[in-house]
């Protein structure tokens, strides 16, 4: 390295290539906006915003020496918009007279009466001013009115497509809801009314188990009953065989239980009640008779429900000792039980 014959290294620099440099000074361009003249801009003053009136006054006011704020105050004491009116108190509303709005003429009606109503014209009714001779005059007819273009407005109820609905109702056995709630219920119902059931629910069952459906099936129909929440008469054969004479003699002898009435219509057995039962009938067939609500004979405290309690002269055995001669107690029936003296 230090020998003279060595050549002398060379050390070669990095340099960027001359794409790199700047061809131009960019301190040497001005932007256009700030190149222009803007003396006439700076020269130019906005209008003012001010009445002329006021601007006036105010140069005026410059012109002069200088006044103090109250005389400029003064000065411009006209050109001060009026103060808002004080707002009224309670009193003076309450005391001033209140428009009356008249009243608000409506189109709209509820029922086909207050349509066809509306569009009969009313009838024209004498005056006091009127001479009696007027009114030996014979009585005009009254039509139907008439539109603008002459033809006859009829009444809603008369519209022949509410007549032909209607009529293919009936020919199909319906009929229309409105009609619906003018028809009674029980009406298609036949009448066979049980002694004392005029006015009441009457329902002939039996609490033996010998047959598990037919004691079902009264079970069925009283807890339909108690859902209702409506005082029912329970009539149980079993307890009581009159009752099983009386059914016999309103259906015939050969009959099967549960059997409902309502009102002295015959409405069924447990397929009937349940058919009703399920379909909501029930509930409004009980609500149309208005039969009474409650709790009924559930509520006794003698019987429980039960409508029977054990005679109180034999006991429930049926056998009396009258001057010691052994008899039958007159009292109480097969059973020995006599009806409740307390829900009677």
């Amino acid at each position: 390295m230090g020998c003279t014959n060595s050549k002398s290294a060379t050390v070669d620099y990095y340099r960027p290539p001359p794409s790199s440099f700047a061809v131009f000074d960019i301190n040497s361009i001005q932007e256009p906006w700030l190149s222009g003249d803007n003396s006439g801009h700076e020269n130019q003053e906005k209008p003012p915003n001010l009445p002329a009136p006021l601007l006036e006054k105010l140069n005026k006011l410059e012109s002069d020496t200088p006044h103090s704020w109250d005389e400029v105050s003064k000065a411009l004491e006209h050109l001060k918009t009026p103060p808002p009116p004080p707002p009224q108190s309670a009193a003076d509303v309450s005391a001033a007279p209140e428009k009356k709005r008249p009243p608000i003429k409506t189109q709209s009606f509820h029922t086909l009466a207050e349509l066809d109503a509306k569009l009969t014209p009313k009838p024209q009714l004498l005056k006091k001013t009127q001479s009696l001779n007027t009114i030996a005059e014979p009585p005009l007819v009254e039509l139907s009115p008439a539109n603008e273009s002459g033809n006859v407005i009829k009444p809603v109820k008369q519209n022949i497509f509410l007549l032909r609905d209607r009529i293919e109702r009936e020919k199909e056995g319906k009929l229309a809801y409105y009609e619906k709630k003018k028809i009674d219920p029980l009406s298609q119902y036949p009448d066979r009314c049980p002694p004392g059931g005029a006015d009441s629910v009457v329902v002939y069952t039996t609490s033996l188990r010998g047959v598990r459906r037919t004691y079902e099936d009264c079970n069925r129909v009283r807890t339909a009953l108690e859902v209702q929440q409506v005082v029912f008469d329970e009539r149980d054969v079993s307890l009581h065989a009159e009752f099983l004479n009386e059914l016999r003699t309103i259906l015939g002898e050969e009959v099967s239980l549960p059997r409902l009435f309502v009102k002295g219509k015959y409405i069924g057995g447990v397929e009937e009640v349940s058919e009703l039962d399920e379909s909501g009938r029930l509930g409004k067939i009980l609500s149309w008779a208005r039969v009474e609500k409650g709790v009924g004979r559930q509520a006794c405290e003698g019987c429980g429900g039960a409508r029977f309690v054990p005679c109180l002269d034999c006991g429930g055995s049926c056998k009396i000792v009258i001057d010691g001669v052994k008899g039958r107690c007159g009292k109480c029936n097969e059973n020995g039980l006599i009806l409740c003296p307390l829900c009677l």
